[in-house]
């Protein structure tokens, strides 16, 4: 014969008031909270508590109260796992993949990337030099550091890559998209960059060294704003997206690690979670099931 929930709340309920001395208004408040998911029947599983959390907060439910109901449901959960009810508690795993979230990299979808990059106005030649820096590190994966020490000689327009000296003295060549490069070569034109290898790509308009990467920083940001981007991304989500859109785009993950000039793999591996999150995300809004 089954047990129900209700029978089980119970359970749990007797044990909350025999072995743990819970107050009355404890049990009362733990019975209303748990008889209430119960009513709502989204099952004991990570996407039905999920689910039903969700749904309140769509009912626009007090983030206390939230956080009430969840700290019932994860007791709760917890006793059913020791008593060998449940395989997991699966609040627990929630949590875990919360706090994993959490860590994850930033990434602005391809539609808002595209907005960030049309942002600098060309016909300026602070916002040609802000383009050209812009479609370098979406297009090559470059953190700031190492977009602002180009070098003229770095740039090998006819075999369309990078040489780049990354964390460590560490030296990778990688690919660059054509029309990145085109955007670089307008620039070097209209700046009158000179010609000589060593010459900085994005000199201070101080001169005698690269521009300061604060600058690159405010300028992101005064872009994203200017976009209308509900987000304020540092110049670090272009790397990120990067390494994201190429993933979702079926390159393979030892490439993307090559590109980044990640030492170890597992530091690379962590984009193939935010695209698989991603991808979670676009399911849940737009199947009818979800």
């Amino acid at each position: 014969m089954a047990v129900s929930d209700n029978d089980l709340i119970t359970l749990f309920l007797d044990y909350l008031r025999g072995e743990r001395g819970a107050s009355a208004h404890t049990l009362s408040a733990y019975a209303r909270d748990l008889r209430q998911w119960s009513e709502i029947g989204r099952g004991l599983t990570p996407d039905g508590i999920e689910g039903y959390l969700i749904s309140l907060r769509r009912e626009g439910l007090a983030s206390a109260s939230i956080a009430r109901k969840r700290a019932a449901l994860s007791s709760y959960c917890r006793f059913l796992a020791g008593e060998g009810i449940l395989r997991e508690n699966p609040v627990a795993r929630i949590e875990t993949m919360a706090r994993r979230a959490e860590k994850l990299p930033r990434i602005l979808s391809v539609e808002d990337m595209e907005r960030l990059l049309a942002a600098p106005d060309r016909k300026s030649l602070k916002g040609l030099r802000d383009a050209a820096l812009l479609e370098l590190m979406y297009a090559s994966g470059l953190r700031v550091s190492e977009v602002i020490a180009l070098r003229v000689g770095d740039v090998l327009v006819k075999e369309g890559v990078l040489k780049i000296r990354g964390k460590g003295g560490r030296e990778r060549v990688i690919p660059v998209a054509k029309r990145a490069l085109e955007i670089v070569a307008a620039y070097r034109v209209r700046v009158r960059i000179p010609q000589s290898a060593r010459a900085l790509l994005f000199p201070c308009r101080a001169g005698g060294a690269h521009v300061h990467r604060a600058e690159v920083w405010r300028s992101v940001k005064e872009y994203a704003r200017s976009a209308g981007l509900t987000e304020s991304p540092s110049p670090h989500w272009l790397r990120h997206s990067f390494a994201t859109h190429l993933l979702s785009g079926g390159a393979d993950i030892r490439a993307i690690q090559e590109m980044l000039g990640h030492v170890r793999i597992t530091t690379t591996q962590i984009y193939a979670h935010v695209a698989d999150d991603r991808l979670r995300e676009v399911y849940r809004a737009a199947h009818p099931r979800a």
